[in-house]
């Protein structure tokens, strides 16, 4: 019997907009004004695993062999990120993919490993604040995917069941959490998420673009 889809839940950082480059960017000259690298090998690993999956204050400290003061690393962080941030956009075929969502009445929702804090004040930049029916961030769970806790909060916010809904995901880890939570998921790796493997996905797409939300339903279904 086909499958119905009735919501799609996007992952946020990577699959919505950017962040990554410019989070990684930020950190990177961080780290060299510190005479010290941060190369994508230590990185992408923890791409979708929100912040506990790796702390950087402690890898730099490891590194400088001295202390490292969080608040003022923050703040630096923030002020490069931000610069880095500011023209930011929606990622090829997003606003599509919603468009077309609206049209066929489906719910849609947000599953993320990041903070309220970091996620909402973005989607007000973007545009998209009030575009979607449920926002769940790693902070109303109390953890980061690859734990389902997030799909199964947004699932149920849609009141729909996990195989009436379509996972979109940039990370490996994002993927894992939307499995574990019984979605298929569409995998759309992002710049520093490509060479990574998806083979646990349903199915992998370089870019939203490059389907139409119509076509990839039904090639799902």
């Amino acid at each position: 019997m086909p499958r119905t889809f009735k919501a799609i839940i996007f992952d946020f950082d990577g699959l919505i907009v950017d962040t990554e480059v410019p989070e990684y960017e930020a950190w990177l000259s961080i780290f060299r004004s510190y005479g010290v690298d941060l190369p994508l090998s230590v990185w992408t690993p923890h791409i979708g695993g929100g912040s506990e999956s790796f702390d950087i204050y402690d890898h730099l400290a490891e590194l400088t062999g001295k202390p490292v003061d969080r608040d003022e690393m923050r703040s630096r962080r923030r002020a490069a990120f931000d610069k880095l941030f500011e023209d930011a956009a929606p990622l090829p075929g997003v606003e599509n993919y919603i468009a077309a969502a609206r049209e066929r009445g489906m719910r849609l929702g947000i599953a993320s490993s990041s903070p309220r804090r970091w996620v909402h004040p973005k989607l007000e930049q973007l545009g998209l604040a009030d575009t979607f029916d449920t926002v769940v961030c790693a902070d109303d769970v109390g953890s980061a995917k690859p734990d389902p806790a997030s799909y199964r909060k947004a699932v149920s916010d849609l009141g729909v069941t996990p195989d009436e809904a379509l996972a979109l995901e940039d990370s490996p880890t994002g993927v894992q959490g939307a499995k574990n939570a019984g979605l298929l998921c569409v995998a759309v790796p992002g710049t520093l998420t490509r060479d990574r493997s998806y083979d646990h996905a349903d199915m992998r797409l370089e870019s939203l673009a490059d389907m139409p939300l119509a076509e990839l339903l039904e090639a799902l279904s």
